[in-house]
């Protein structure tokens, strides 16, 4: 079991070095490639990493198609970097949340991914965007860039 989850913009600062972040994501990255921290990423992460890397409009130097690809390869066979996906119960637990927390719009897939967190028992996310995961309550919010 894992536990912590790294949210996709954790991944995103990791490898974009017009970020303020970057030297803070890459560090918590690394820890959890050492296995000094017991985190894992959703598949989620990876697909929304790839969107968010390769976009122009919300990236100051997005990455080629190429570029995002490999790294995403690198994601998925590094050993100690744990991936996590939904299962049976991800449209129960995102239904429940939904309702919990009258999750709206572009929420949801926030929601989604607290529901794949719920689907594997992790309670605890890193996240650069606390303000978005602080409105469910059953998970931790940890903001590594405070």
């Amino acid at each position: 079991m894992y536990d912590a989850l790294l949210d996709t913009n954790i991944l995103i600062y990791a490898s974009n070095p017009a970020s303020k972040f970057q030297i803070k994501a890459k560090r918590l990255l690394q820890d959890v490639l050492e296995q000094e921290i017991n985190a894992c990423v959703s598949s989620q992460n990876l697909y929304e990493f790839y969107s968010i890397v390769t976009d122009p409009k919300r990236i100051e130097k997005p990455l080629t198609y190429q570029e995002a690809a490999a790294l995403i390869q690198k994601y998925i066979e590094a050993e100690n970097l744990p991936k996590i996906f939904p299962r049976e119960t991800n449209l129960a637990n995102l239904l429940e949340l939904i309702k919990r927390y009258q999750v709206r719009k572009q929420e949801v897939f926030d929601a989604v991914l607290v529901a794949t967190m719920m689907d594997n028992s992790i309670k605890v996310i890193y996240t650069g965007d606390e303000k978005l995961f602080k409105i469910f309550k059953n998970i931790k919010v940890i903001n590594p860039f405070k």
